[in-house]
């Protein structure tokens, strides 16, 4: 793929590299999820991707565990797609219930909107 003919992609690729060399770093995954919404002009985010691009971030730390909760609430008030049960596995929901109790009030919130919108 030519750089200069497809920016974009390009840019995109790179930035799905970077997360796959480092998949816990949630800078990475908030930029590669801020990248999709511009592929060709258009928005391509959808839940699956929130999980490829979040997943190992929130496995790893508070942080990754609401960027993860954040990037659904932003895909839902784009798009209207809530979480759905069959993209997270136990260790995922686990992980979710697990930080529940050390976020502030505002983090829990949008995370137990997550776990909410799956039921």
């Amino acid at each position: 793929m030519s750089e200069d003919k497809y920016p974009i992609q390009q840019k995109l690729s790179n930035l799905k590299k970077a997360l796959d060399c480092d998949p816990t770093n949630v800078e990475a995954a908030n930029l590669y999820w801020a990248g999709l919404a511009s592929v060709g002009g258009n928005d391509v985010r959808s839940g699956g991707l929130v999980i490829e691009a979040f997943r190992r971030c929130a496995l790893a730390s508070q942080t990754g565990t609401v960027a993860l909760a954040r990037a659904f609430r932003e895909l839902f008030e784009k798009s209207g797609e809530k979480p759905l049960a069959e993209l997270f596995d136990g260790e995922l929901l686990q992980a979710l219930d697990k930080r529940l109790p050390d976020l502030s009030n505002g983090d829990q919130v949008i995370v137990q909107w997550v776990i909410a919108s799956m039921k």
